[in-house]
């Protein structure tokens, strides 16, 4: 038995797979039954029937189809929730690209690419990502390193996609010991090296392949930070990283000033559990600090001492070669978005988990408890409203207290900007909204604002919030004269206007929210009073007009709103864009084609355009370059349902059901509703 077990996990799966070492197995068990039936003190009656019985096993076991590694790696258990019942399920679960499949020893791997996302799961179950996961995989490096102010040796508790190991990187260390139980993660690793710049190739990595907790344990080595980035509680073993002994393992590795940063996870998970957690985290570090990272995953970050006052370090830290660039690709610009992360220290937690029982080896409840929230989805919210309650006004460093009183619209905004690359665009929307309250006229915040209101389905109330302020923020001018006095100029007070006109950008942003909320009449009207008010030669507010009345098909003050354009800037790509949307509603296929390459010739990076064009070389049936617009159309936003909805239905007309299957798929993903992806999806039937 013991054999068995040993050859099975060590030798057979990996060599051959989980389907395959099954085959086997059961083919031992099949030759021990006809071992006994044959050599058995058997009735000749019941011998024959053995040996059929036998028999038909072998049939079965030889003839049986190979296992679907699409469904396998498409983590059903943990997905099949989020299909609507009323889509096939197995389509859903197979939509997307797999790019790698692999059953370990410890776990099977997969990388899967879907809506433009890629993705490793560890038994089906996503690990990391190139997309939401981005933020957490970086700052759960970047934060510890970012206070300490001289990290040499660092150490990194589960590779996953090489993000956080490529961002411990960009600091100055001089040697990142990354310990992976999996060699199949190691291996699925490498298509994420665009996200971890190379991190296994940089000489300063020392890969070790092995189980994280025996390291600390059996090394003596000493680490400036350690990060621990296990996966999910309620998966098998992985309970064992979240326990006392565990963090007593930590600590014992750590070097004087030593910081480790954990990762726990505030969704899927109940509230007792979670406060088990910081309560077994702070019963070795009772100098605990906790942070809440994009939208509930949560980062435990302590040392041998209180980090209140190493906080303020950030500031200087972040000028490190390489440190600002890196952060700046999940749109961290600054250190207040990292502190406004901040949820609490000791006494707030200490309050959190007053009375939880710790977690021990001895006492391993977390992997019976865990299994059992996984599919409360409703948790999230609940932890996540309980814990960003923790910090009150008047509580925490004072760094963290600074900032917050001194934040202004730009780091508000750009904090949004932070939380939208998430995609968290709940919490992206409140804070555009403290942005705008502070300054309406904010350009960025007035656009991450209304974005994110369409995304959440909030334009109605997004364009009563900005109607509201904007008449609040009188203009106000500032006299081209100055005071003069012993020979110096000193700027005169600002003055309040004469006028009270609103901003353009201002009126813009309310007719996109109009136009979002069904009033189209409203959306235009505010459009072209922008268009009025704006600076001569900017059409920002013409080309809002434009795109509304394109919308609702209004082809007769269209092409009224396209001379205006072509009046004002006739060569620029908005206004060939929007000409050839013109073109298109009048039917004339041919010109708006040429229209929109005219226009991606002038500005490649203009996204509509793509989407524009391949609806005109369809309707001419140049069907490939209509595919190419398409696809290029969704490497400026991968989660543009309408882009994979057309190359569906450009994969139906050619006859391939399989293709156009996948992305109708992909379509419904990402809109669930949508009524042309559902037909498309039933004729490929």
């Amino acid at each position: 038995s013991v054999t068995g077990s040993l050859a099975a996990g060590f030798l057979l799966i990996p060599r051959f797979g989980l389907q395959h070492t099954l085959q086997v197995a059961s083919g031992c068990l099949i030759a021990a039954a006809l071992v006994v039936v044959i050599r058995g003190g058997l009735s000749r009656t019941a011998r024959a029937a053995g040996v059929l019985a036998s028999g038909a096993a072998v049939v079965v076991l030889v003839t049986g189809p190979p296992w679907d590694r699409e469904l396998l790696a498409s983590g059903p258990y943990m997905y099949a929730s989020f299909v609507p019942p009323d889509l096939d399920l197995e389509t859903m679960l197979r939509a997307g690209k797999l790019l790698y499949y692999r059953e370990g020893a410890a776990a099977t791997v997969s990388v899967k690419q879907l809506t433009g996302t890629t993705t490793l799961a560890v038994d089906g179950k996503v690990d990391a990502s190139n997309r939401g996961d981005m933020l957490t995989q970086k700052l759960v490096a970047h934060l510890p390193l970012l206070v300490h102010d001289n990290p040499r040796e660092v150490a990194v508790i589960g590779l996953g996609s090489g993000v956080t190991a490529g961002a411990v990187l960009r600091h100055p260390v001089e040697r990142v010991d990354v310990i992976e139980i999996s060699p199949e993660v190691v291996e699925a690793s490498h298509f994420f090296n665009r996200e971890n710049h190379g991190a296994l190739a940089d000489p300063r990595t020392n890969l070790i392949v092995g189980d994280g907790r025996s390291h600390l344990l059996l090394s003596r080595k000493q680490y400036d930070v350690i990060v621990s980035e296990p996966s999910n509680p309620w998966i098998a073993g992985v309970a064992a990283l979240f326990t006392r002994e565990y963090f007593e393992g930590v600590r014992a590795r750590l070097a004087p000033g030593g910081i480790l940063c954990q990762w726990a996870n505030a969704y899927d998970i109940s509230d007792a559990d979670l406060r088990s957690i910081v309560a077994t985290f702070l019963s070795v570090f009772p100098h605990g600090t906790l942070w809440l990272v994009g939208a509930d995953d949560v980062l435990m970050m302590a040392s041998d001492g209180p980090l209140d006052a190493r906080l303020e370090a950030m500031r200087s830290h972040w000028a490190r070669p390489g440190v600002a660039d890196d952060l700046a690709e999940v749109a961290v610009r600054g250190p207040f978005s990292l502190w406004s992360l901040y949820v609490g220290g000791s006494a707030q937690l200490s309050r959190y988990a007053a009375g939880a029982p710790l977690l021990t080896d001895d006492t391993m409840r977390l992997e019976f408890s865990a299994p059992r929230e996984l599919h409360h989805h409703q948790r999230a919210g609940e932890n996540v409203a309980t814990l960003t309650a923790l910090l009150g006004a008047d509580e925490g460093p004072p760094v963290i207290r600074e900032a917050r009183r001194a934040a202004g619209a730009a780091e508000w905004r750009n904090r949004g900007l932070m939380m939208a690359k998430s995609d968290v665009h709940a919490r992206a929307y409140d804070d555009f909204m403290r942005a705008l309250r502070l300054d309406v006229t904010d350009a960025g915040a007035l656009e991450g604002f209304t974005r994110t209101a369409v995304l959440t389905g909030r334009a109605p109330d997004a364009l009563v919030a900005l109607q509201e302020l904007a008449p609040r923020r009188a203009a106000t001018v500032r006299s081209p004269e100055t005071v003069r006095s012993a020979g110096t100029s000193v700027p005169a007070t600002p003055v309040p206007a004469t006028t009270t006109s609103p901003n353009p950008h201002v009126l813009v942003a309310i007719s996109k929210l109009q136009a979002a909320a069904g009033l189209t009449d409203q959306a235009v009207a505010s459009a072209h009073e922008a268009s009025r008010l704006a600076p001569s030669g900017q059409t920002f507010a013409l080309e809002q007009m434009a795109m509304v009345l394109a919308d609702t098909g209004n082809t007769v003050r269209l092409d009224e709103v396209v001379a205006a354009l072509q009046q004002e800037a006739p060569e620029s790509a908005p206004t060939l864009y929007y000409a050839a949307v013109a073109q298109f509603l009048h039917g004339n296929a041919e010109p708006a084609a040429r229209l929109a390459e005219r226009a991606t010739a002038a500005d490649p990076l203009l996204a509509p355009v793509y989407d524009l064009a391949g609806a005109a070389y369809t309707k001419l049936g140049r069907t490939e370059d209509a595919r190419r617009a398409f696809e290029r159309s969704l490497t400026f936003d991968a989660h543009d349902s309408t882009a994979y909805t057309n190359l569906g239905l450009l994969a139906l007309a050619a006859g391939d059901r399989t293709a156009a299957r996948d992305c109708f798929a992909e379509a419904l993903w990402l809109e669930p509703t949508s009524a042309t992806a559902r037909e498309g999806l039933a004729r490929t039937r």
